[in-house]
């Protein structure tokens, strides 16, 4: 039996096709994943390699907002056929060698519930459950068309029409991200304009036509946010909806909402996908007025990186 760890960077197909496969509802495209690498630039990726079958996917990075953490942010993906063979301590090993270079002491990695694998990797390498996103899919062939009504006062419109107000979409975020709940030491922000136009208005998941916005006179008081999970399967992401903090509780983000479920049903898409960590109230209210249905749990992992001596 041969392991091998090839840099990641050699093959964004293979390690698309193996976290698809593993994190069987959630799809990575290759383009999105090198996106998010050039987006991060402390991240390294590792295709494993089992008797010259590539069945392992390794990554680890600090993303913004994660700057002061004692975690590196990590991805641990062995498909089933493959694993209790070595591929994942192998990967576990590279992954907190690159956390170690990059001063932190612990990794945070994800992976869905009904994944029989996680509790007794959790449990063998001393990582605990830090958290939980309730996962939600929406099938629309049957979905009813939603209305889409706003408070008074209030225009919904999209970036597509109205790019210059990108900057406004910036200052929503840079407002309601801090006040997301967490369960770990992390905090999500916006960043600089430059940085949030490069990760959330530019890419491949990106639509400017699914892109709303809530505006009031020529002020953004919300936006909502679809990126594609898929573009070939009509598979589609609620990737982020924000309230200026003046305009929470009036009905701006369900009329945002409204208005992505309304237009993915207009252009033919198959399905929407949302998540939200569990003590997310507001969000999960929200999508409470709609017909989602749930998905397992996506569950937020920390534990220690690996011994140095393995």
């Amino acid at each position: 039996m041969a392991i091998e760890l090839i840099d990641g960077t050699a093959d964004t197909t293979g390690a698309a096709r193996i976290a698809s496969e593993v994190l069987r509802w959630l799809t990575f495209e290759p383009e999105a994943i090198e996106h998010l690498r050039a987006q991060t630039p402390t991240r390294r990726d590792w295709v494993a390699v089992l008797d010259g079958e590539k069945v392992g996917v390794g990554s680890c990075g600090v993303p913004l907002g994660m700057e002061t953490s004692s975690a590196a942010m990590s991805m641990l993906l062995v498909v089933r056929q493959a694993r209790h063979r070595g591929v994942g301590g192998a990967l576990y090993r590279q992954v907190s060698d690159h956390a170690r270079a990059l001063a932190r002491s612990q990794l945070q990695m994800f992976s869905f519930e009904d994944d029989p694998d996680t509790a007794g990797f959790a449990e063998h390498r001393d990582f605990s459950v830090i958290g939980r996103i309730r996962g939600l899919r929406l099938p629309l062939e049957r979905c009813r068309r939603p209305a889409v009504d706003p408070p008074p006062g209030v225009e919904i419109t999209t970036l597509a029409k109205r790019p210059d107000l990108a900057h406004g979409v910036w200052e929503v975020a840079s407002e309601a991200m801090p006040d997301i709940p967490r369960t770990d030491d992390a905090r999500m922000e916006a960043g600089s304009y430059e940085q949030f136009a490069a990760r959330q208005l530019a890419g491949p998941l990106y639509i400017p036509e699914a892109t709303f916005l809530a505006v009031a006179g020529e002020r953004v008081v919300g936006y909502a946010q679809l990126g594609w999970m898929s573009r070939a399967r009509g598979i589609a992401n609620h990737e982020m909806i924000a309230v200026r903090g003046d305009w929470r509780g009036k009905g701006v983000a369900q009329a945002l909402k409204a208005a992505q479920i309304a237009w993915a049903i207009d252009n033919g898409l198959r399905e929407l996908r949302a998540g939200n960590d569990e003590r997310n109230a507001a969000a999960r209210a929200v999508n409470a007025h709609f017909p989602y249905a749930p998905l397992p749990d996506l569950l937020q992992l920390r534990g220690p990186v690996a011994s140095a001596l393995g």
